[in-house]
C-alpha cells in the first residue's frame, strides 16, 4: 500500500483563540487543499479517507474530485484527538455539503461523538487505524488519508513503535503530506531492502504557495 497522511487546511479553529471543535475550512485552508489536490491528482490515488471533521472532509473531498474517485470514505477513527466531548454534525447536514461522503453506520442522523479521550487512548487509536489501513487495502493500493495534525503523529508513532512516555513530536503544517509505502513482510536477514515499510516523507510542504 502507498499511503498519503495528509492534514487538513487551515480552519477556523486554527486561527481562533477560542475552541472550535468543528471548524471550516479558512479561504487560505481551500487554496491549500486546492494545491494539495493538484499535487496528489498524477499520483494515482485508488482511495480517498476521511476524518468526519469538515475541515478533514473539505480537504478530503479536493483531493477525491482532483483524482477522480467517486467516494470519500470517512472513517470515525480518524478525527482529531480531543479530551472534551462534542458532538459532530448529521449525516444529512455532511452529506450536502460534501455529496462524495460515504459514512458509517456510527455516523448518526443527528450527529456523532468525538472527543472524550486521554492521550494515551488516541495513541491506541492511531495504532488500531494504521492496523486497519494495513489489513483493508492491497498492497498496490494508494491511499490519500485526510486527517488532522495530532492524529497523523499518531498514526506515525505506531508505525515507529514510539512509547507513549517518549516525547516525540512530528511537526505537521496545515496540508502537510506524509508518505509511506508498505511492502510485503520478508523472512530474510532484516535489511533495509527488507523492511516492512518505507517513510519516505514526513511534512511536505513544498507544493503549497503559503504555508500555514
Amino acid at each position: 500500500m502507498h499511503l498519503y497522511i495528509v492534514r487538513h487546511g487551515q480552519s477556523t479553529g486554527n486561527i481562533s483563540t477560542d475552541d472550535v471543535p468543528d471548524g471550516e475550512l479558512t479561504p487560505l485552508g481551500q487554496q491549500q487543499a486546492r494545491e494539495t489536490a493538484a499535487r496528489l491528482a498524477d499520483c494515482g490515488i485508488t482511495h480517498v479517507l476521511s476524518s468526519p471533521l469538515i475541515r478533514a472532509l473539505a480537504t478530503g473531498t479536493a483531493i477525491a474530485e482532483a483524482a477522480g474517485i467517486e467516494h470519500v470514505e470517512v472513517w470515525p477513527e480518524l478525527q482529531e484527538h480531543r479530551q472534551n466531548l462534542h458532538r459532530g454534525f448529521g449525516r444529512e447536514e455532511l452529506l450536502r455539503n460534501f455529496p462524495k461522503a460515504v459514512f458509517p453506520h456510527s455516523v448518526e442522523a443527528d450527529g456523532w461523538d468525538h472527543g472524550g479521550e486521554t492521550y494515551e487512548s488516541a495513541l491506541e487509536r492511531g495504532a488500531a487505524a494504521m492496523q486497519a489501513l494495513r489489513a483493508r487495502h492491497a498492497p498496490d493500493d494508494c491511499v490519500a488519508v485526510a486527517t488532522h495534525g495530532a492524529f497523523a503523529n499518531y498514526l506515525l508513532r505506531s508505525l515507529l513503535h514510539v512509547p507513549a512516555q517518549h516525547s516525540v513530536w512530528f511537526r505537521m503544517n496545515n496540508c502537510g503530506i506524509s508518505r509511506v509505502n508498505f511492502t510485503e513482510p520478508s523472512d530474510g536477514e532484516l535489511s533495509y531492502e527488507s523492511a516492512e515499510a518505507e517513510i519516505i516523507i514526513v511534512n511536505d510542504v513544498s507544493h503549497l504557495s503559503e504555508i500555514s
